[in-house]
This record gives C-alpha cells, structure tokens and sequence, in this order.
C-alpha cells in the first residue's frame, strides 16, 4: 500500500521478537535463520526509505548471521543459498554508495557462492538465475570500473548460460 515507514515497524517487531527467541534459545537453528533474514528485510525497507548506510548495517548483520549457518551446516543448500544472497545485497549497496570496488568483492562471493550451488545442482532454476545475476553484477561493475575486456567476458559469459537457459526450458 505504500506506507513504508508503517511496513518498517511491522519489520522492526518481527526483528525484535526473533531477537528475543534466539536469545531464549541460542540452539534453535530455525530462530537463527529467522533472525539473519529479518536483519535482511530490515536492510531492504531501508535502502526503501533511501538510508543506504542503515540498510548497510543490517546487510551486514545478515551476512554474519548466514556465515555462522553457512559454517555450522555447510551442506545446508538453504542456507548456502542465503550467505550467497547476503553478499549480493552487501554489493547492491555498496554500489548504490558509490563504493564500486568494495562491491565487486562482494560481487565475487555472490558468484563463488552461486556458480558452486548452480554446478552442484544445474536443473535448479533458481540457482542458475541467481547465478546469471552475479555474472550480470560482475560484469556491469567491472564495465563502470573501466575493466572492459573483464566486463565483457562476464558478457560473454551471461550469454552463453541465457542460451544454455533456453534449452532447459525447450527440454521442458
């Protein structure tokens, strides 16, 4: 509906009760979970709101909390996934601040992380999507560095998997 500071404190209060459950119950990996993806839901309704270094704090605070999961379960495809997705916000913002090289690192995470999930399991639509996204990341960071040649072979690379994509859906 578009009231974004009403949808803040909705995202405020689930932040602070997953808080309170993890803290009750520090074992309790669901709450963990829980707790890292409200801290990204944070960070979104603030870059919303236009509060870059806030939501920056709270991308941040997700990306920790997915790297403990990550660490503690690392055969965990979920939360893989998640630790993989936290550093795509991190570089989205660093990117909207300006901070082009410290988003190409975390650009480069998101497709270590991403490139390993669509490897281990190349049907998963999801995976390969998000995949072709750190390619399309890496390769637009790098052409707005002036790293042509490095950008164009993110290029190069992002067509081949839209050409490989297509054939999944033609299997289908």
């Amino acid at each position: 509906m578009g009231n974004l500071n009403k949808a803040l404190g909705f995202y405020e209060e689930e932040n602070k009760l997953f808080k309170e459950l993890y803290l009750a119950y520090p074992n309790n990996v669901e709450f963990k979970n829980s707790l890292a993806i409200s801290f990204q839901y944070l960070g979104y309704m603030q870059t919303s709101l236009g509060n870059l270094e806030k939501s920056l704090e709270f991308y941040e605070q997700h990306n920790n909390l997915e790297k403990q999961l990550y660490e503690a379960y690392p055969n965990n495809v979920e939360y893989k996934n998640n630790f993989a997705v936290s550093f795509q916000f991190l570089g989205i913002t660093q990117t909207s601040l300006g901070n082009l090289d410290k988003a190409l690192g975390f650009y480069e995470e998101f497709n270590k992380l991403e490139k390993q999930l669509y490897g281990a399991y190349p049907n998963n639509i999801s995976f390969k999507s998000s995949f072709g996204w750190s390619i399309q990341f890496l390769g637009i960071t790098h052409n707005s560095l002036g790293n042509i040649d490095k950008s164009l072979g993110y290029f190069e690379e992002m067509n081949k998997l839209l050409m490989n994509f297509g054939q999944l859906f033609q299997i289908m």
